[in-house]
């Protein structure tokens, strides 16, 4: 090549370069055809977004254990669920149904309507159209099933009764003891309460009978003055409360002793003589409001003249008139309260015995009765 030519080429290729080399430099990158998803970082959640139609609730249905107890006569007794419909033909067992029910939420059948004297009329709505299935032992059986009864509850002394029921297959619950107490009041309303599911009110009623213990436990702390007291019975004059029964503990709990001695019964008064009274000589005599005689018998029978609760006026009827405050049901709280203030009236003011009522019919009844009514003196 000549040095011409040279000269000319070469500068022309020099700057061909040049311009291809400015056209390589400003040509964007080539995208890929399908460029990838970004992904969430790890340390973020992926949150899904609710479906439009929410998801349907189950709900699972609480599963009921039965209730087992074991009665005062040691037998185990089953029930499936709470009793709604039960049925008592001996008066303290079924009362402790009317008080736990506020009256007669759990009842279809009744002894018969003069276990209920004035009382239960006043608190079991519709009670003269109740079913009557039998007293105590007398019992109608076809009455009973009829009645749709869910349970039978019977004292210790009626349970030779428990077969019958049982072969009609309704279950039956004892749950009164032959030896009264305080605590067989308890008992009852404890075994009761579990088999209607009402454990709370038994629990409440319970604590009303353990204040009054206490109360007059307080009150008599420094009492040395314990007069002796002749709890005579309903059908005789001539028959006592011996150890065993409930009169026994209200007389104690009051700052008194039985007079009562060498005497023994189970769950009922007991047949003496007169001549035992005497011999005895109580300071104070009660005698229940169910009786069938009256103060002034005793006061104006000349063979009872001798004895120092007649010579002093001291005999005196134990309330109440709508329901007796002597037998073992829960009402004994208020017979506490009165037989405080029939023996030591200067530690226990009638006044004070009206606020025990109100309290204890307001809890049980959601109602109140005036000392009238209950015929207190």
């Amino acid at each position: 090549m000549s040095k011409s030519v040279r000269k000319f080429v070469l500068p022309l290729m020099l700057a061909v370069m040049l311009l291809m080399s400015a056209c390589v430099t400003q040509t964007p990158p080539t995208q890929p055809a399908n460029p990838p998803e970004p992904t969430a970082p790890a340390t973020e959640p992926i949150v899904e977004e609710p479906t439009a139609e929410p998801t349907e609730e189950v709900v699972v249905e609480p599963t009921t254990e039965p209730i087992v107890i074991v009665d005062v006569v040691g037998r185990e007794v089953t029930l499936e669920k709470p009793a709604t419909k039960l049925v008592g033909t001996h008066n303290p067992t079924l009362n402790a149904a009317v008080v736990l029910g506020g009256g007669g939420k759990y009842l279809v059948g009744f002894g018969n309507k003069s276990m209920g004297r004035g009382l239960y009329e006043q608190v079991i709505e519709g009670f003269d159209d109740m079913l009557e299935v039998g007293r105590g032992s007398n019992i109608n059986l076809e009455s009973v099933i009829a009645s749709g009864a869910e349970l039978v509850i019977l004292p210790e002394r009626h349970q030779d009764l428990v077969p019958q029921f049982e072969a009609a297959n309704i279950p039956v619950l004892v749950i009164l003891d032959s030896t009264e107490s305080f605590e067989t009041i308890q008992q009852t309303l404890t075994l009761l309460g579990m088999a209607l599911g009402e454990s709370e009110k038994a629990e409440q009623i319970g604590s009303f009978l353990n204040r009054q213990l206490e109360n007059a436990q307080t009150l008599l702390k420094d009492t040395t003055e314990k007069p002796s007291v002749l709890f005579l019975g309903s059908s005789s004059a001539l028959s006592v409360a011996p150890g065993s029964m409930i009169q026994t503990s209200l007389i104690e709990a009051a700052g008194g002793v039985n007079a009562v001695s060498g005497v023994e019964g189970l769950g009922g008064f007991v047949d003496v003589s007169i001549e035992q009274i005497i011999a005895w000589d109580p300071d104070v005599i009660w005698f229940p409001q169910y009786s069938d005689y009256t103060a002034e018998d005793l006061l104006n029978d000349p063979a009872w003249s001798s004895i120092s609760a007649v010579q002093n006026n001291r005999v005196h009827q134990f309330p109440s008139r709508l329901e007796p405050w002597d037998q073992p049901t829960a009402a004994v709280a208020l017979g506490i309260d009165w037989a405080l203030h029939s023996l030591h009236p200067d530690l226990y003011s009638l006044e004070d015995l009206m606020k025990s009522v109100d309290e204890f019919f307001t809890i049980v009844y959601d109602k109140t009765f005036t000392a009238e009514q209950l015929g207190i003196e």
